[in-house]
């Protein structure tokens, strides 16, 4: 089974943004607000969604140190884990990658492409400041 058969028609624009190392978002075609995990249709109006490249910076929104992992971050263990709050407004969930001890909820981070042997790269961020104000918007994505 190829990579590409394993994903759903829905997010394979995703994919395809991961294979050229771009994070691909899904955008409502009437109000331009993001969504995240990619879905068949708009969570925000029945116009449709569009998608587009995202910035790939965001604020970590919570954070946890894992200690249990799927067989392909076994050797990782322990790892930081974020749920970040992209610019475009949808959070998601990714590996950080720097010391659990030197990051901070309201932390700036950006995206980067963790290199998983023979599987393809996958999102994960970076830090890129110290931990800051941090304010929640209403209507982020569920």
């Amino acid at each position: 089974m190829s990579a590409d058969a394993r994903h759903s028609d829905v997010a394979a624009p995703f994919w395809a943004g991961v294979r050229e190392r771009k994070l691909m978002l899904q955008f409502d075609a009437a109000s331009g607000r993001a969504q995240f995990y990619p879905r068949p249709q708009s969570l925000h109006s029945e116009a449709g969604v569009v998608w587009r490249e995202a910035s790939g910076r965001g604020t970590i929104y919570a954070l946890t140190n894992s200690r249990v992992a799927p067989t392909a971050l076994a050797g990782r263990v322990p790892y930081a884990l974020a749920l970040v709050k992209l610019e475009e407004g949808p959070r998601m969930l990714a590996r950080v990658l720097a010391p659990f001890d030197q990051l901070a909820i309201g932390q700036a981070v950006r995206i980067t492409w963790e290199e998983g042997g023979d599987a393809p790269a996958f999102p994960a961020f970076r830090p890129t400041g110290v931990a800051g104000g941090f304010s929640q918007d209403e209507g982020d994505s569920p």
